[in-house]
């Protein structure tokens, strides 16, 4: 009885539609209909027309958009017939569920509905309320709007147009610059080797000079030499002493010329050129700019602030969001030219790039970012490798983990304060000492990374020639944990929230704040800057569980997501891991659980468990997944080796 009860309601509660399909009131459903045969004078839903196409393929069929040439209906009767009970006519509303019945829906599935009233009655109580001018001046508003605007897109069509000819044109221009200086550049090279050239010939032209007299000098003299020697004595010893000493000039002259090397010309180009040139992706960044209007902002005003406002929905988070013995070779100190820089002063008066314009800059992607960021990472074999030094006091605390262009790894060690450098063999190479206990790590460029430190610095190490230097520090107003850099921007997390920074050091802003905070929290940025995620303690009741909230380039709060995996009802120091890979797969660990889970890119749900304790993994700190060699590469608390998965 409730099924049936139940599928009545549902039927009943079907709209009322102008056309119906004919194949579909046939078998007891209604169905809009979408399409009309006019052979057949039957009206058939998007579904039943497939089957009408396959028998009668001759067949001419109107779509919605030739509605008009449909045949005109009689709008009082079929409208006002029950689709339930087909002879009954309308004659009631109920209230409780929000459908117009008959008679007989009445007695056998709304007998216990508290509201239930006449339709006369219900039209009546709507006219004398002004619902129904209300909606006729609702609709003519809306229609209003919506042909401004469809002139504002195309307007904005236009304009779009209009600027990408003026982009184009820039295009075209730079690239006739850099024609300029490449030829420029091919003229003065060309000119040098011309001069070069001129140059040595010249020289080469003087020996040949030179040769030309020496010849004509002896000849002459070989000549008088031999027609004179036969003669007086005293004449032969003088012809004599005069060759002689022609012969010994001649010497000199041939030796000088045999010390001379062969010339040649020879061009060594510039190596810094090509290379520069093949590793840029354009001749710049193409971005784009949406532009929120003011009425916009006014309509979303109220959403935005109950989804940046975690207190309110804390609660509702928890309940409904949860898803199922080498060398080693020390680091340079800081050159004489590394800086010490301080944003003091500066916080106030840095500006929202974002909020202040109310334009939203959306980068296009890099190639490499350009993927599948929900596809599941699976791994097979694995290896551990030792990552303890001979320096070292303390069991290894791997905080950090990022590759570098060059194919090495970078690794944070927080137990014995320091970075230290592995080679494509995983064995430690290199290493650089920090003041203080380092809580996270960041790529910045190819060769340089950002350490967060306890002392409210962040040291800049730069890889060069194998070797780890330290290139500046960066001086923040207060303590921080994790640290994410994307391209100028840093994302740094403290005990009160997450903030944006410039590069250099200055506050643009606060873009989380959560007063439940533990003091370990991580931060991470994906490939292309539209989302920002944060993982933090927090504790509810008598649990102790990570938070991973997901934010929007503009700081709107996606998601809030916890997760059995890290949650824990022990009391116990839990520390966070997160990492998202250049494809944006987004991968989360805490140490007491023992698993490295993977979450969708908007951070709502769990997508799978990529290794766990099966896989040796214990007290897992950090997480990276690397490109370059299929791996996955896991950091733990207390433990000297690191565990490197392939990646299937």
């Amino acid at each position: 009885m409730a099924s049936n009860l139940e599928n009545s309601i549902h039927r009943g509660s079907d709209l009322f539609y102008d056309f119906f399909c004919f194949i579909c009131q046939e078998n007891d459903e209604s169905t809009e209909a979408e399409f009309y045969c006019e052979k057949c004078s039957r009206f058939y839903c998007s579904k039943c027309v497939e089957h009408h196409n396959f028998l009668f393929k001759k067949h001419a069929i109107l779509g919605k958009k030739d509605i008009s040439k449909w045949p005109e209906i009689n709008e009082g009767e079929p409208l006002e017939k029950c689709q339930e009970h087909k002879k009954e006519k309308l004659t009631g509303f109920c209230e409780d569920h929000s459908q117009l019945i008959c008679h007989a829906c009445h007695i056998h599935s709304h007998q216990k509905c508290s509201q239930v009233v006449l339709i006369a009655e219900k039209v009546k109580n709507l006219h004398q309320k002004g619902d129904f001018k209300h909606l006729s001046t609702t609709f003519d508003t809306q229609l209003q709007q919506l042909i401004r605007k469809k002139d504002d897109f195309e307007e904005n069509i236009k304009y779009l147009e209009k600027s990408y000819k003026k982009n184009l044109e820039e295009i075209n221009a730079l690239r006739k610059t850099i024609n300029a200086s490449l030829d420029q550049l091919e003229k003065d090279t060309k000119k040098e080797l011309d001069t070069f050239l001129a140059t040595i010939k010249t020289s080469i032209q003087t020996d040949i000079e030179h040769c030309n007299t020496s010849i004509k000098n002896i000849t002459i003299l070989k000549e008088d030499w031999l027609r004179k020697k036969d003669k007086t004595e005293a004449l032969s010893l003088m012809t004599y002493r005069k060759c002689l000493d022609q012969s010994l000039k001649e010497e000199a002259v041939l030796q000088e010329m045999t010390t001379k090397n062969e010339r040649t010309l020879t061009f060594y180009p510039d190596t810094t050129i090509q290379p520069k040139l093949s590793s840029l992706s354009g001749l710049g960044k193409i971005l784009s700019a949406v532009k929120q209007s003011q009425s916009s902002k006014r309509t979303t005003k109220n959403t935005l602030t109950t989804r940046n406002n975690p207190k309110a929905s804390s609660q509702s988070d928890i309940v409904n969001q949860t898803a199922p013995g080498s060398k080693v070779k020390k680091c340079n100190p800081e050159s004489s030219s590394s800086r010490q820089y301080s944003p003091r002063n500066h916080s106030s008066q840095v500006s929202d790039p974002v909020s202040s314009s109310s334009h939203q800059l959306i980068q296009g992607l890099e190639p490499d970012a350009v993927s599948m960021p929900d596809s599941i990472i699976k791994v097979k074999n694995s290896e551990k490798y030792s990552v303890k030094i001979e320096r070292d006091l303390s069991n290894c605390i791997i905080t950090g983990i990022c590759d570098t262009a060059s194919g090495e790894l970078l690794i944070l060690d927080k137990a014995n304060n320091c970075v230290k450098l592995l080679d494509q063999t995983y064995r430690v190479v290199a290493y650089c000492e920090l003041p203080s206990e380092p809580w996270s790590m960041s790529s910045i460029d190819s060769s340089l990374v950002a350490v967060a430190v306890a002392k409210m610095q962040i040291h800049f190490i730069r890889l060069t020639n194998s070797q780890l230097i330290k290139d500046r520090t960066l001086t923040l107003e207060h303590t921080f944990f994790g640290i994410a850099y994307h391209q100028g921007n840093l994302y740094i997390t403290d005990d009160e929230g997450l903030y944006h920074y410039t590069v250099d050091g200055r506050l643009v802003r606060q873009m989380y704040k959560d007063a439940s905070y533990g003091i370990d929290t991580a931060c991470a940025v994906s490939a292309d800057g539209d989302r920002i995620y944060m993982a933090y303690k927090s504790i509810w009741y008598s649990k102790q569980l990570v938070k991973l909230v997901t934010l929007s380039r503009d700081g709107t709060v996606i998601s809030l997501l916890t997760d059995p995996a890290l949650t824990t009802t022990q009391y116990i120091y839990i520390i966070p891991g997160l990492h998202v890979t250049d494809s944006g797969q987004v991968l989360v660990c805490v140490d007491f659980s023992n698993v490295i889970i993977q979450v969708d890119r908007d951070g709502r749900q769990r997508l799978a468990e990529v290794v766990t304790a099966r896989d040796g993994v214990t007290n897992p700190r950090s997480v990276y997944y690397s490109k370059r060699t299929s791996s996955l590469i896991v950091g733990m608390f207390n433990n000297n080796d690191i565990i490197v998965f392939k990646a299937q």
